[in-house]
């Protein structure tokens, strides 16, 4: 942690998370206080920030930034700044790194080290816990620095495989890392803070809600290699973070699954569209590590279908969240007074929860209910599920 860090803190309590702007700004600022410092004026010189954006950072007070430095020092915890050395430069080189993570442990020099990604759904067969903890284990003592995100089912098997074969994995959190998760999980939290790193890049105390484990999929992916997909459902947070591995360049990896199981039918549905099929951790660790590139495109079928495969994998992933059908769009037509367009244009295809509408937006929730009441009445937007809405 720098004196820099306070700021990519206050940055990120204006900007919110999961946002691209911090690594542009990093590419202009080598110090983040002359940002601070500039104000408004500075704030708008810049040239990428929205009026909503300039408006909820001068609302923020540095000293909320102070705050949670003191909470994680207390806790232990390492902040990594994006503009530190330290900072990983896989995850600097998505689109939308963090500005800053949060650490619990020793993070592996990720850079440098043969790094996998192991992830599927909560609802894991036996079939599917018992290979997830195989692969961690065999790949973990063949050198790999096995990520996953530490929920139920493949993520804590995998894991767990790491821990008992004494190697180093990476658990993302989707919340802050001293929330107590999943209590049932928390001694493997510890173990895994021992033998390497938990990760988040919300600051502690945040809970976990619905939108954080989509946005923490991008660090999953961005911190790896390659990505293996062993049990996941046709749409689920797997498929979300196979989107991120294609986008981020990422190997796609997938365990074959009984052709009847539901479980097993987005894995299945990606080795068809020409992800690389993993019937043994030894189709991983000599795709990396005893493998000639000529072998690999082998590995990847012939170099016809290896040309398509991001292709195919895109649009197999984006079939799951779509369905194939157009994505709605927003009526322009429509008389909106200046607030209504506010909400109406931070709302999108994808469904957001209110709190997030009401983050960007800029705009006290019960404004934002107001708006949302009225939008629902003229057929603009729906409600989703729960307090999630998007544009019809």
């Amino acid at each position: 942690m720098t004196e820099n860090t306070r700021y990519w803190i206050w940055l990120t309590m204006g900007l919110g998370y999961s946002s691209p702007k911090p690594k542009y700004l990093a590419s202009m600022y080598d110090d983040m206080k002359v940002l601070y410092d500039g104000g408004e004026s500075e704030l708008r010189l810049c040239g990428i920030l929205t009026e909503q954006e300039i408006s909820r950072l001068l609302r923020t007070p540095l000293c909320n930034a102070d705050e949670v430095i003191s909470k994680a020092y207390l806790l232990g915890q390492n902040i990594i700044d994006i503009s530190e050395p330290a900072y990983p430069q896989c995850l600097k080189s998505i689109e939308d790194p963090p500005a800053v993570i949060y650490v619990q442990g020793n993070l592996p020099d990720v850079d440098n080290l043969n790094t996998i990604s192991i992830i599927g759904t909560r609802k894991a067969t036996v079939y599917g816990v018992r290979t997830a903890f195989e692969l961690g284990a065999n790949l973990s003592q063949e050198g790999f620095v096995v990520v996953s995100g530490g929920a139920l089912g493949i993520d804590c098997a995998a894991h767990r495989g790491v821990l008992q074969a004494d190697g180093i994995t990476i658990c993302v959190l989707g919340c802050g890392i001293d929330y107590d998760y999943l209590r049932e999980n928390k001694a493997m939290r510890q173990l895994i803070a021992e033998k390497g790193a938990l990760v988040s890049e919300y600051p502690p105390g945040t809970s976990p809600t619905a939108r954080n484990f989509p946005q923490r999929n991008r660090i999953i992916s961005g911190l790896s290699q390659g990505l293996i997909v062993v049990e996941a459902p046709k749409a689920s947070g797997s498929m979300i973070t196979v989107g991120c591995a294609l986008s981020h360049s990422r190997d796609v990896f997938a365990v074959m699954g009984n052709v009847d199981s539901p479980y097993s039918e987005g894995s299945n549905l990606l080795i068809k569209d020409g992800a690389i099929p993993v019937t043994s951790y030894k189709d991983v660790s000599e795709y990396y590590l005893g493998v000639s590139d000529d072998d690999k495109a082998r590995l990847k079928y012939d170099d016809e279908v290896i040309s398509s495969v991001p292709t195919k994998l895109r649009a197999s992933v984006d079939s799951t969240k779509t369905d194939n059908k157009p994505l709605p769009s927003h009526n322009t037509a429509v008389n909106l007074s200046d607030e209504e367009s506010r909400v109406y244009y931070t709302i999108g295809a994808q469904p957001l929860h209110i709190d997030t509408i009401s983050e960007k937006s800029g705009l006290p929730v019960y404004k934002v209910l107001r708006i949302i009441s009225a939008l629902e009445m003229n057929d603009l937007i729906v409600n989703t599920e729960g307090r999630n809405y998007a544009i019809k």
